[in-house]
């Protein structure tokens, strides 16, 4: 009996006159509606970086209608938009709006392969700042948003010092966390959440993440917590990609067991 083989299909959604999202869904063709989950990559990644491929990869062989996408500030900068619209694509707002068209479009069945997908059954992963949307969005859509994995994040946004040589991007991102204070404070949202939320975290990431992961823990201490001993930023992994490290496969089947558990 031959192995099932994964299915792969791009992509595009237009947001804006000048902002879309590029994306990819990876499943197994069988007919079989899947519980779906977004892959959301950090602040300084995009979809195919290093590890998010394998990532999807694996989700779709463990049965799971997995997507992975490019936020909005990729393809602004890619495609050569000013420098002040490419801050405004960077905010944590327009982080939301990217995250909740691409829930809206699995909700809707407008994605490829969209047969395969379970749409009452959508779970958020998301790296570094993508998780602190992740759980910012799955705050305010409950309804749309089933469960949470949270790799090495869950903060508010970081703010800019108030240094003389602060770039434009910076201070409009900054700015944005600012006014959306309330709005983005993780972990009062993290204290109401009732969805089931997985929080990974490697012990030897840096100081600030480790302290907000002491906070989500108080915050909400029934949800279910993951340390990694040892583990970076990027659990030791390398762009171009060198393959998996001990520390990834570890996030990785703790995500997979989770999701599995949750559906």
């Amino acid at each position: 009996m031959s192995e099932k083989t994964i299915v792969s299909h791009p992509f595009e959604i237009k947001l804006t006159e000048k902002l879309v999202l590029l994306g990819n869904v990876k499943t197994i063709e069988d007919g079989i509606n899947k519980p779906v989950v977004i892959v959301a990559h950090g602040y300084r990644g995009f979809q195919d970086w290093a590890f998010w491929p394998e990532v999807t990869d694996s989700l779709a062989e463990n049965g799971f209608y997995a997507i992975s996408f490019d936020f909005s500030r990729i393809t602004a900068k890619e495609s050569g938009l000013g420098e002040t619209e490419v801050a405004e694509a960077s905010t944590i707002s327009q982080e939301l709006v990217d995250l909740e068209v691409i829930v809206q479009h699995v909700k809707q069945r407008l994605l490829p392969l969209n047969a395969e997908a379970s749409v009452s059954r959508i779970a958020l992963l998301g790296h570094s700042r993508a998780g602190s949307s992740s759980l910012i969005l799955a705050a305010e859509e409950p309804e749309h948003v089933q469960a949470v994995v949270v790799w090495n994040g869950g903060g508010a946004p970081a703010r800019a010092a108030a240094e003389q040589n602060v770039t434009l991007l910076q201070q409009i991102v900054s700015e944005d966390a600012e006014v959306n204070k309330e709005r983005f404070d993780v972990p009062a949202l993290f204290h109401t959440l009732e969805q089931p939320v997985l929080v990974v975290q490697g012990s030897s990431d840096n100081e600030r993440l480790l302290a907000i992961h002491a906070k989500l823990k108080e915050a909400n201490p029934d949800q279910t917590f993951v340390t990694i001993e040892g583990a970076d930023h990027v659990f030791g992994v390398l762009h171009p990609y060198k393959g998996a490290t001990l520390h990834l496969t570890e996030a990785l089947k703790a995500s997979v067991d989770f999701l599995k558990k949750v559906y």
